[in-house]
């Protein structure tokens, strides 16, 4: 036989966790709590808020407009990319989105002198 000493029966006792009255936590009764109605006014932002640099330039009177009809008809016309350049040359930095539509003109018009000398090498090469 074990000379074990039998180990005590310890009774289970459910446990309880203390409750917010026990530390003084308990919201008041007499507060006004969230209503379930609709409020008139929210904080929520919404869904289709434009971005911050074009929010700005409403207030900065900044419209690329101009830039985006000359970066299509250079399509057409190519020479009306370099007018874009110049004038993103002479926008404010201020003014974004005109200096946005405006870069899109100056990379056009580096690519087409590019070109343009490429092929004036290859034409001068190229005659002997």
């Amino acid at each position: 036989m074990s000379n074990k000493p039998k180990r005590p029966k310890y009774e289970t006792v459910s446990y309880t966790p203390p409750t917010p009255q026990v530390f003084g936590n308990a919201a008041p009764v007499d507060l006004p709590t969230k209503s379930s109605g609709s409020s008139s006014f929210s904080v929520d932002r919404p869904r289709n808020r434009p971005k911050l640099q074009d929010r700005l330039a409403v207030y900065e009177d900044d419209n690329p407009r101009c830039q985006q009809i000359i970066c299509a008809v250079g399509v057409l016309f190519p020479p009306l990319w370099l007018v874009g350049a110049v004038m993103y040359a002479t926008t404010p930095a201020s003014k974004t989105a005109s200096r946005e539509a405006g870069f899109k003109n100056l990379v056009l018009t580096i690519i087409l002198t590019v070109l343009l000398l490429a092929v004036g090498v290859y034409k001068f090469v190229g005659s002997g």
